[in-house]
């Protein structure tokens, strides 16, 4: 016990409050609830805090627009801190959001078209909200506001944009918990459009000690007419103008606590239909253009009062990767390192992990060139503050996640409403930052396709503490998938990779369906959206717990049933029976990838071979037929059981050269238009397809198809991306892009083998 001199402080009890000098008091902390006396218990309510400003008429646009600028520095200023990243992120090139920008476009054009009326409908204001896992660029997404606008053929000059984000020093506060969402959202958009970087005090401090008493009463009507009080002075007119309004982070706003109009309804629910309310009001010559961006698809639902639309946001491909990283001379250099366009892959096209590990190379960067071990130390700093995190969710255990990866690769959708596991629904796993639920174009039904960072499948690849023989089958799969084609990955060409891909790929899918449950399976569904005859996609076979091996022996009529592991010919395999997914060698003659698994009803022996057909551009459909005859022969020994031989030609040319044909039975067909659904997640692996579009190919991809010196081949590359952003577009075929070599007397070779020409 001590005197209590010091405790006499205002600061700490009020000053009004004297406890004495040299007096020793005792503080008696009572939690509540905790019983004192004979059956008496004490409570203690705190209240929330309060506004402590000056009280403002609020209905009055000149008062309220006074009180705002008697916090400015500068008067004149207008959104003194219009970005919310930094300038290390919005240095990369936005890359693979154009059909987000477009829909996102649609809708503010509807929003404009209908701002001259007073609508009483408000769902015919259609919101747009980006949505996904956490770093796949959402936020970049609505620092592009302007820039949408922009293209949207608006005059800059009439355009502002001002995004209200609900994080990173723009948490919710105490006081927010006095007042209507509306009213605390406003003052918010108030702060970031007047004072933000433009006042003595920053967010926090300005809202407890500034926010006038009577705050909670504002409208956001009231503070769209301030704003445009504030914009048509001196420089506008009567004409419209166009405000763009992000909300960063809106799955926060619940944390906000504010008092609900309605028990039963969310904050962001009321707070989104107080917006899509004042879009449909005639009130002011202001076009407010919102977008929220959030990870909680499920919180901003559409509901009877307004409307939301989606924007597709989806992992980037390596190309669209390569892409934002050419976009920027500083890094562009990077990607001459094979190790870090490996890292790059590795990291799944989640856009903000690439670029803190672009911006953790940059510092280690000397003479053009990272030590390998910076690099790689690079890499594993990225790797523990984000993937890890990712990978860690406390939302599922190890056996869920294993789920999880299983249907992203299975080649199945989910109903968002359905279970992964029983309990947890597919949309709590989307709005919890593990997935992508991509709706699906070609189903009528609620059938979404999940996809999922390619670390996760990695990640699994090396875990050893699993349970079931399914599981571990699997994680042996995706670990072959690592060491036999992404080890390799830019030490050599893609099509090199081609084959050892398709039969890894083979393994993960039996193996993935095997970890859900799935014994026996249809073609139609082990081998989706491949091009097969009604009989054939009805076929039933059993699965079994597979794996590659590479092997000695060719496929044709004289393939044994013990095959010879091709690094150990004394190791052999009986590949009809005991789950091997054989591939003889790296770029042969003949049938790549062959295996056998046994038919559901008869158990006869099905024989899958895989061809790899490498002729872009050039398959019609009498190509299809002679590239299945090669594949009728089946080894003597199965023929004689009766086995059933079933035939695959992948990667032909385009879908539409094959509309004519009818594909025979016990044969299946796959073009590079049905690779997305067909592979899944692994669509996004580079080796997937061996072929270059050179129309739409990064630089890095395009360097490829060139021979010559290095800076020869940099110049020819370069030359070919500005020919293709010229009005007259790309190249339709070999001939082109040979004339256009000559024309401008670059000093490279063109290869074609792998080159293709769609757009």
């Amino acid at each position: 016990m001590r005197a209590s001199w010091k405790l006499s402080k205002p600061t700490l009890f009020g000053p009004d409050v004297s406890l004495g000098e040299g007096v020793v008091h005792v503080l008696v902390v009572v939690p509540v609830g905790a019983g004192v006396g004979v059956g008496q218990d004490v409570s203690m309510d705190v209240p929330a805090a309060v506004p402590m400003g000056p009280n403002v008429n609020l209905s009055s646009c000149e008062d309220l627009f006074a009180f705002l600028e008697n916090d400015m520095i500068n008067k004149e200023a207008i959104v003194s801190r219009p970005h919310i990243l930094g300038a290390d992120s919005l240095q990369f090139q936005l890359v693979g959001r154009e059909k987000a920008l477009m829909k996102t476009a649609k809708c503010f054009l509807n929003i404009i078209a209908r701002s001259g009326t007073a609508s009483t409908d408000r769902t015919e204001q259609v919101v747009p909200v980006c949505s996904g896992i956490s770093g796949l660029g959402k936020t970049r997404m609505l620092e592009e506001g302007g820039t949408i606008l922009q293209e949207m053929g608006l005059d800059p000059d009439h355009v502002v944009r001002v995004i209200v984000p609900y994080y990173n020093g723009f948490s919710p506060q105490p006081v927010e918990e006095t007042m209507p969402i509306a009213a605390s959202f406003s003052w918010r958009l108030l702060y970031r459009f007047f004072l933000d970087k433009n006042c003595a005090l920053a967010f926090e401090e300005w809202f407890n000690s500034r926010l006038p008493r009577n705050g909670g009463r504002l409208t956001l009507s009231n503070a769209i007419k301030v704003i445009d009080r504030k914009l048509r002075r001196p420089v506008h007119g009567k004409e419209k103008l166009y405000l763009f309004v992000g909300v960063d982070e809106y799955q926060k706003i619940e944390k906000v606590n504010a008092p609900r109009s309605d028990p039963d309804s969310s904050l962001l629910g009321e707070l989104v239909e107080a917006i899509a309310a004042f879009l449909c009001t005639k009130s002011s010559n202001l076009v407010v253009l919102p977008m929220f961006a959030g990870t909680d698809l499920g919180v901003i639902a559409n509901s009877l009062n307004y409307v939301t639309e989606r924007l597709p946001m989806t992992l980037l491909t390596l190309d669209q990767v390569f892409t934002f990283v050419e976009s920027n001379a500083d890094f562009a250099i990077l990607l001459r390192q094979s190790q870090i366009r490996r890292h790059l892959f590795m990291l799944g096209g989640v856009p903000r992990w690439v670029v803190e590990y672009l911006l953790e190379l940059r510092s280690c960067l000397q003479g053009g060139v990272v030590s390998l071990e910076n690099i790689n130390n690079c890499y594993d700093d990225v790797w523990t503050n984000f993937v890890d995190y990712y990978l860690r969710s406390p939302l599922v255990d190890l056996q869920t996640l294993v789920r999880l990866a299983a249907f992203a690769v299975s080649g199945f959708t989910v109903n968002p409403f359905s279970t992964i596991d029983g309990r947890l629904e597919w949309s709590r796993l989307r709005d919890s930052s593990l997935c992508l639920l991509s709706p699906r174009a070609s189903s009528n039904c609620v059938a979404y396709d999940v996809r999922v960072p390619y670390p996760l499948l990695a990640n699994i690849g090396f875990t050893k503490t699993l349970a079931t023989r399914a599981e571990q089958a699997f994680a042996t799969a995706l670990n072959d998938m690592s060491e036999m084609v992404d080890s390799t990955m830019f030490a050599l060409q893609s099509w090199q990779s081609w084959e050892m891909f398709g039969a890894c790929f083979y393994a993960v899918r039996i193996n993935a369906l095997l970890v859900l449950g799935h014994s026996t399976v249809k073609l139609g569904d082990l081998l989706p959206s491949a091009r097969m005859s009604e009989e054939t996609r009805h076929i039933s076979v059993k699965l079994v717990p597979s794996r590659v091996v590479q092997c000695a022996e060719a496929f044709g009529s004289l393939t044994p049933q013990l095959i010879s592991n091709k690094f150990n010919q004394q190791e052999k395999y009986n590949w009809t029976s005991s789950g091997c997914i054989a591939v003889n060698g790296d770029g042969e003659a003949g049938v790549d990838i062959f295996f056998a698994l046994n038919d559901a009803v008869t158990d006869n022996v099905v024989v899958f071979v895989d061809q790899r057909k490498r002729q872009f551009g050039k398959f019609q459909p009498c190509h299809a037929k002679e590239y299945l005859g090669k594949l009728s022969v089946c080894p003597k020994f199965l023929v004689a059981l009766g086995a059933r031989l079933v035939r695959g030609v992948l990667n032909c040319d385009s879908l539409s050269n094959l509309a004519t044909y009818d594909v025979p039975d016990d044969c299946f067909l796959l073009s590079p238009d049905e690779s997305e659904q067909f592979y899944g997640t692994l669509a996004y692996h580079p080796a997937c397809t061996p072929s270059i579009s050179v129309n739409s190919a990064c630089k890095t991809a395009l360097k490829s198809l060139l021979r010559g010196t290095l800076k020869a081949v940099d110049e020819a590359a370069e030359a070919i991306l500005t020919k293709r952003n010229e009005p007259s577009g790309g190249f339709s075929n070999s001939e082109d892009v040979r004339s256009f070599i000559k024309f401008k007397r670059l000093k490279v070779d063109f290869d074609d083998e792998y080159a293709e020409f769609q757009s």
